[in-house]
C-alpha cells in the first residue's frame, strides 16, 4: 500500500526501457541473443514421449519453484518489508478469493501474482524503499515505476508470464487514482482488485518504514470507508465476510516454509498450461 505514504499529485511520465547499445553482428536486432534457435511449432515435432515430456515438466515446474524462492532472497535483502509480507498478503487474497468462488485457475494466478507484486522494487534504489518519510517528487516517480519493472521482469521468464498482467495493475486503485496506467473501476484485473484490498490491510497492521501501525479493527473500518472509492466494494464485502480479523490474521502468518508449495502447486502449474492449450 505504497500510497500511504505522502505524495506530489502529479504522475511521472512513462520511461522507456533502456536498450542495448547494439547487437552482435550475427544476431537480427529483432530477435534478442537469449531467444531459443527452435518454436514451439517445431518442439511439437519431435515426438517425445510421454515420460520425457513429464521429465521436461517435472524440470520446469522445480526452475519455477527455485527462481520464485531466489526472488523471495533477493528481496529479503533489498526491501523493508521482506517476503513475510509477500506471503501474508498472498494467503489474505487466497481466503478473499476462495470466498468470493474463484477457480483453481485464477487462484493460482492471484496467489502467485500476489507473491511477485514486488519483485519490480529490486530495480528500485534501496535508500528510497527503506527511506522514513515523505518521498521527493523525483523518488516518488522512481517508485511509481516498480510494478512496471516487475511485469517486464516476470515477461522474460515464460513460465511466470501469466503473473505479469496482474503484477503491472497491482497498484491500480478503484476510483482512477492509482498507478501506473490510472485504471478505475472493472478495467482493472479482478485479481488485482482482491489484492489492492489485502495488501492495504497487511500494510495498515504492520511495521513498514513509513506507517504507524493501525489495530486490525481500524485497519477493516478504514477498508469499508474507502468501498467504491480506492477498493472494489464488492470485493470488500467479501472481504468482511471473513469475519473477525483475529481469526483469520493467525492463518496468515503460519508455517512459511510451507507457503511456496502452497501458491505454486504442480497441480496448479500443470492446469494454467492445460487451459491454454484447450483455449
Amino acid at each position: 500500500m505504497d500510497e500511504s505514504r505522502s505524495q506530489p499529485a502529479s504522475q511521472p511520465a512513462s520511461q522507456p526501457a533502456s536498450q542495448p547499445a547494439s547487437q552482435p553482428a550475427s544476431q537480427p536486432a529483432s530477435q534478442p541473443a537469449s531467444q531459443p534457435a527452435f518454436s514451439f511449432e517445431e518442439l511439437t515435432l519431435c515426438n517425445f514421449s510421454p515420460h520425457t515430456f513429464a521429465n521436461i515438466t517435472h524440470f520446469l515446474y522445480l526452475t519455477t519453484l527455485s527462481l520464485i524462492d531466489e526472488f523471495m532472497e533477493m528481496l529479503d535483502s533489498w526491501t523493508f518489508e521482506r517476503r513475510s509480507h509477500s506471503y501474508r498478503v498472498a494467503r489474505l487474497a487466497l481466503l478473499i478469493g476462495k470466498e468470493m468462488g474463484l477457480s483453481q485457475r485464477d487462484l493460482f494466478v492471484l496467489g502467485v501474482g500476489s507473491l511477485l507484486h514486488d519483485i519490480g522494487k529490486m530495480r528500485v534504489p534501496r535508500e528510497i524503499l527503506v527511506k522514513p518519510g515523505k518521498l521527493s517528487e523525483d523518488e516518488w516517480s522512481l517508485m511509481r515505476q516498480h510494478p512496471r519493472l516487475g511485469s517486464e521482469i516476470l515477461e522474460r521468464f515464460p513460465s511466470l508470464q501469466f503473473a505479469s498482467p496482474m503484477v503491472v495493475q497491482h497498484q491500480e486503485r478503484w476510483n482512477g487514482s492509482g498507478y501506473p496506467q490510472g485504471l478505475k473501476g472493472k478495467d482493472i484485473l479482478l485479481e488485482a482488485r482482491i489484492f489492492a484490498v489485502a495488501d492495504s490491510f497487511d500494510a495498515m497492521t504492520n511495521q513498514r518504514s513509513y506507517n504507524v501501525v493501525k489495530s486490525a479493527k481500524d485497519a477493516c473500518l478504514e477498508l469499508s470507508h474507502q468501498a467504491g472509492v480506492l477498493y472494489d466494494p464488492v470485493v470488500i464485502r467479501h472481504f468482511q465476510k471473513l469475519g473477525d480479523p483475529v481469526d483469520f490474521e493467525s492463518r496468515l502468518r503460519w508455517r512459511d516454509e510451507t507457503l511456496l508449495h502452497e501458491i505454486f502447486p504442480v497441480g496448479g502449474f500443470l492446469e494454467l498450461f492445460t487451459n491454454e492449450e484447450e483455449d
